[in-house]
């Protein structure tokens, strides 16, 4: 197997430092989170690791699955070994589909993470509702069909398989978990309905909803990743 490639950025001080695993998009490398980390999870006091998803950046050589958080996982199995980190105080956080992933580890490795934070999750809705697909542009299911390594399939072909990975469908998400959730969305979110949100929270024995409103974005954004931050820090102390 190919060693894995992440990024660990760490605040000042001695370690070892409670981390936050960075799960991000489809279509987004581990670099373009460094502002997330700088910003938000440094002035706490909280490192940052960062792995490319599967079929991009670093982890190009690994095959995009339906066990989405297979690397994540792997990373997460060994940071005992990391002595930088307190594996004992450990989040995920993810963005758009790196909430499928966040969300999977939440289930498959409870005992290792503290919380789970997702941003316009893509765990359901848009993987199993054609008329949810039809809304969001072309160009990002022909991302995802490019990540699963279907850009020659057909319509039809592609959403049997996006179907498969629905954490719903694989029977995860609508059982409980012992992992805090906190899941945040904008309304009218082509991506993501309150309703995929709400089912991350719902599913979670500590779960938070997060409305963000959307104007002014930039104002909005910045007060919602500041909330994620603090919540993901209570979590940890």
């Amino acid at each position: 197997a190919a060693p894995i490639t992440g990024f660990l950025h760490m605040p000042p001080g001695d370690g070892p430092f409670p981390t936050v695993l960075m799960c991000g998009g489809l279509d987004a490398l581990q670099t373009d989170y460094y502002n997330l980390y700088e910003n938000y999870f440094a002035p706490l006091g909280i490192a940052m690791l960062t792995v490319d998803m599967p079929s991009i950046g670093f982890s190009s050589k690994c095959k995009l699955t339906q066990d989405t958080s297979l690397l994540h996982q792997y990373v997460l199995q060994h940071l005992a070994n990391v002595p930088w980190v307190d594996h004992t105080r450990v989040a995920a956080f993810g963005f758009r589909f790196g909430a499928n992933i966040a969300v999977r580890l939440g289930y498959l490795e409870s005992q290792r993470l503290k919380a789970v934070a997702c941003l316009g999750p893509v765990v359901h809705g848009l993987l199993v509702d054609p008329l949810h697909q039809g809304r969001v542009p072309e160009m990002y299911l022909d991302v995802l069909a490019s990540r699963l390594g279907m850009h020659d399939a057909s319509d039809d072909a592609l959403r049997v398989e996006l179907n498969r990975y629905s954490l719903k469908v694989q029977g995860l998400l609508g059982r409980r978990c012992p992992t805090p959730m906190l899941s945040g969305f904008w309304k009218d979110d082509p991506f993501s309905t309150e309703e995929e949100s709400r089912l991350i929270t719902s599913s979670s024995s500590d779960g938070k909803l997060l409305e963000i409103p959307f104007n002014p974005v930039y104002r909005n954004f910045d007060h919602a990743l500041r909330q994620i931050a603090r919540w993901i820090s209570h979590r940890f102390s």
